[in-house]
């Protein structure tokens, strides 16, 4: 993909990515100057790793920024010819039972096994209880499979590594270790900021 010369991203592409509308014009030249941006940086460079199936595992707390920054990410990916695509974690469990198309060609459930670049947004807020392991069965089995393939997926979590590790099993945070490079996304709650700053135009 080197030397590739950049396509634009439209609308109706951001549509068919399933990006949420409040993340259309993440940039990551808009990050802050951190280190997880340093790392994400280098990662949309880096097409060799990419190709080998490397994705990103990234995680931190409520409102620092991760869906923002990994966004950003899958719209340089798109934008260098990858076929990228999001699907919410709590959605994950529901595309297996309800046959959802993606369009006339596709279902949802082929989409997310075969897309070249996969992002699950919000691991571990799916539902959790009696009976709950469908969930968890749903996401290993399918980050197998794009193991398997060398299919990146990028994963946004709370979840640090250690958590993730008890809330799945072991076989999972095995595919994990070997696909997905960590990348610890630290800063306030830009939501809290997005927050105080809309109210203060109303005072």
């Amino acid at each position: 993909m080197r030397g590739v010369r950049q396509r634009t991203v439209s609308e109706r592409d951001l549509e068919r990515m399933n990006i949420g509308r409040r993340y259309w014009q993440a940039v990551l030249s808009d990050l802050p100057d951190a280190p997880y941006k340093r790392l994400l940086m280098k990662y949309v460079a880096d097409h060799e790793s990419i190709a080998e199936g490397w994705g990103l595992f990234l995680w931190g707390n409520n409102g620092v920024g991760k869906t923002h920054a990994v966004a950003a990410v899958l719209k340089v990916l798109f934008s260098l010819g990858y076929s990228t695509y999001c699907v919410p974690a709590d959605r994950l469990r529901t595309v297996y039972i309800d046959g959802a198309k993606f369009d006339r060609e596709q279902s949802v459930v082929e989409r997310v096994e075969h897309v070249q670049v996969l992002l699950i947004e919000d691991l571990g807020k799916e539902y959790v209880g009696r009976g709950s392991g469908w969930a968890e069965l749903c996401f290993e089995n399918l980050l197998r499979l794009r193991v398997r393939e060398k299919r990146p997926t990028l994963i946004t979590t709370n979840l640090t590594p250690k958590e993730f590790e008890g809330r799945f099993k072991q076989s999972a945070m095995s595919l994990l270790r070997e696909s997905l490079i960590p990348c610890n996304v630290l800063g306030g709650d830009i939501r809290k900021e997005i927050g105080a700053a809309k109210l203060k135009e109303y005072t």
